[in-house]
């Protein structure tokens, strides 16, 4: 099967010029994105290579009110047509009175260092399968490897050209689907930083086996792996600093912005810039910069795009995601100087939690979750101890942030849902004693072979909770 490749950024350039000057409006803004997506792992399946999917958003402002258009074809005459749309949609919206909305800075940007990995654009299924048999050997071990590679250009009426491509690559490690058993991840921009051999040695030191004992009845503090947290700061991401939860008042930072809600010892930074899964620009062309969210416990700004920024009387953060909402991309729980033995001191007598399934936030204003934990384990004298069974777990972030134990030093990267194009980076947290646990059926662990994308999956037998995934899922 011939392998389909991205279109050719003179052939993107010429088409979307052509847009801009057929425009009547105002302000005129084509975005342009293609993305592939590929997976394979050590057993089971072998995996897929996705041909690229193209998303052009076509956004106009007449008289201060915005429009949007959304295609997945190159056609220019579609795409001409799409702006009449989009100025239909543009008369029946509020009007902003800042002008202009759509970003009016033209500088050229340094793009971060190796945004692009070309042997990640070589991967099909069949040479990822042979680095993940080559990485477990003959061992019981599971891996999966997932990757995909990004072409984004952004033309304006203002005279904005921006465009970058960039890959990322995730590889997840399974120890054994039973209790106890070791699961870790990471992410990368190459696969020469991904390290798979760093990630297969957690998960095996992570592993134990033996009898499981019962889960306390009583609250106990809790020790959340780096893999769990970055759970947790994805839910924070999607329902307490998207733009749109801001804006419409179902986030907390809509009542409690710059106030102390969280541990001093809780600080959070988005910087596109360098480091973690870098980009240089955001969906509407603005250049990313270092931005402080939470210092010392204190949140001070939610993710804001040009015209959220208008409406919301603050300043735009270069956060926008395509159409109208906003969302931090690159986040960082900057480390803490505990040790993995005073961390493991800290949770005395209580539990650790190696993995959480993606969280169900079911009450969004206090940022209630709950999720289902795997990988747990009894601490004992400042040890891991015996497995304990999976079980669900329900809290809500404000009371259980506000309460750290301790922050460690050693970071985690994943890409997200919630960070397109970016990703969160976070060391392991230790909780003060949560709320009681109360133990549940759930169902077993789904083998990182099995493709969550299958009919197979979505049927009853297979279908892992909670049903609903309330994530928000971004695309341009």
């Amino acid at each position: 099967m011939q392998r389909i490749e991205f279109r050719p950024y003179d052939q993107v350039s010429v088409c979307l010029e052509q847009v801009l000057n057929g425009s009547p409006a105002d302000e005129t803004e084509v975005v342009w994105l293609e993305r592939r997506h590929g997976w394979a792992t050590c057993r089971g399946r072998r995996g897929v290579l996705e041909r690229p999917r193209l998303t052009v958003l076509v956004r106009v402002v007449e008289a201060g009110r915005l429009g949007l258009f959304r295609t997945d074809t190159a056609d220019s005459n579609l795409l001409e047509s799409g702006v009449r749309q989009a100025l239909a949609m543009a008369k029946v919206q509020p009007r902003i009175g800042k002008r202009p909305i759509l970003p009016t800075d033209t500088r050229e940007l340094r793009a971060p260092p190796q945004l692009l990995d070309r042997e990640i654009s070589r991967l099909d299924p069949r040479s990822a399968r042979s680095l993940l048999q080559r990485l477990c050997g003959k061992e019981e071990e599971d891996a999966r490897l997932t990757w995909s590679e990004a072409h984004l250009a952004i033309f304006n009426s203002h005279g904005l050209r921006r465009s970058a491509a960039s890959s990322e690559v995730s590889l997840q490690v399974v120890a054994s689907t039973q209790p106890g058993g070791g699961r870790t991840a990471g992410s990368a921009r190459t696969l020469e930083a991904l390290d798979p051999e760093g990630i297969r040695r957690r998960a095996r030191r992570n592993h134990t086996s033996g009898p499981v004992v019962p889960l306390p009845s009583e609250p106990v503090p809790i020790l959340l792996a780096p893999e769990a947290t970055v759970e947790l700061l994805n839910v924070l991401n999607a329902f307490a600093f998207a733009g749109r939860s801001y804006l419409d008042g179902t986030s907390f930072l809509s009542r409690y912005r710059n106030v102390q809600v969280f541990d001093q010892s809780f600080n959070l930074r988005d910087d596109g810039t360098r480091g973690g899964l870098p980009f240089p620009f955001d969906f509407e062309g603005s250049a990313k910069r270092r931005l402080d969210l939470i210092v010392h416990g204190k949140p001070s700004t939610p993710a804001l795009n040009q015209y959220q920024g208008a409406a919301a009387g603050l300043e735009p953060t270069a956060q926008a995601v395509g159409g109208q909402d906003s969302l931090f991309s690159n986040l960082f729980l900057l480390p803490g100087p505990a040790s993995e033995a005073e961390l493991l001191a800290a949770a005395d007598g209580g539990i650790s939690i190696g993995w959480l399934e993606p969280p169900e936030c079911f009450e969004p204003s206090q940022l209630r979750i709950r999720a289902v934990a795997r990988s747990v384990r009894r601490i004992e004298g400042g040890r891991l101890g015996p497995p304990l069974p999976d079980f669900v777990w329900e809290e809500s972030l404000l009371r259980a942030l506000a309460r750290l134990r301790g922050v460690g030093g050693m970071e985690v990267l994943r890409s997200t849902p919630t960070t397109p194009l970016g990703g969160i980076s976070a060391p392991a947290i230790v909780l003060a004693e949560t709320e009681a646990i109360v133990p549940r059926t759930v169902p077993p662990i789904s083998p990182p072979h099995q493709d969550p994308r299958s009919r197979r999956q979505g049927s009853r037998r297979h279908r892992r909770w909670p049903r609903q995934d309330r994530r928000r899922r971004t695309t341009v």
